[in-house]
């Protein structure tokens, strides 16, 4: 008996549970990486963050968040996809998320970045790809579509799992980022307070 909709959406939720079991001891084996993260972010001027596609959907949310921590962090935090938005400089930090580490308008504003004399803090699957060899810092996720070797970008879309076209990255990147700002508050001794405010607006 074929299953339905319902049925399909609760299995894969429990297969996707199981796929994110990994995500504690991914972090854990880069606990040396995430104290470089912070300590760079920290000794930034400004903090740049950019993606493009469902990582910049991704990297978009990173960017919405930390910029409440604006003045209590101390850094003024500007997306790159915005018309109007502040120039990479030197001692800025970027921080991109790609996948792949192959995307050609991410690996453009990575060479602007370096060109700036600006640290480069690369969210990806592929130490090795374009990005990450720019990179200052590489934090790494898995599920990215390696399409440095060649691969045709459409038909690397399809995955052998029941995640569709390396939707695996996009999931950890989104609870990394998460996990971040979590971190970062807590780090910074933020208030929750100090954000909820940041979504009030006077009428």
């Amino acid at each position: 008996m074929a299953e339905n909709f319902s049925e399909k959406v609760v299995r894969n939720s429990k297969e996707l549970v199981r796929y994110l079991l990994s995500f504690p001891e991914i972090l854990n084996e880069q606990r040396d990486d995430l104290e470089e993260f912070i300590n760079i972010l920290k000794n930034g001027r400004a903090i740049h963050i950019f993606g493009v596609g469902r990582s910049g959907a991704v990297a978009l949310c990173f960017a919405i968040r930390l910029k409440h921590f604006e003045k209590e962090f101390g850094h003024k935090v500007w997306w790159l996809g915005d018309e109007v938005r502040e120039k990479i400089e030197e001692g800025d930090v970027l921080i991109v998320f790609s996948g792949s580490g192959e995307t050609a308008e991410a690996v453009f504003i990575a060479q602007k970045a370096k060109e700036a004399n600006a640290k480069v803090i690369s969210i990806t699957s592929y130490q090795k790809s374009t990005i990450g060899e720019m990179s200052d810092l590489i934090i790494t996720l898995p599920g990215g579509l390696e399409k440095a070797k060649g691969w045709k970008y459409l038909s690397a879309q399809v995955s052998e799992g029941s995640f569709y076209g390396g939707g695996e990255f996009e999931l950890m990147a989104y609870l990394f980022q998460e996990v971040l700002i979590m971190a970062i508050g807590d780090y910074a001794k933020i208030s929750k307070n100090a954000v909820i405010r940041e979504h009030v607006r006077d009428s």
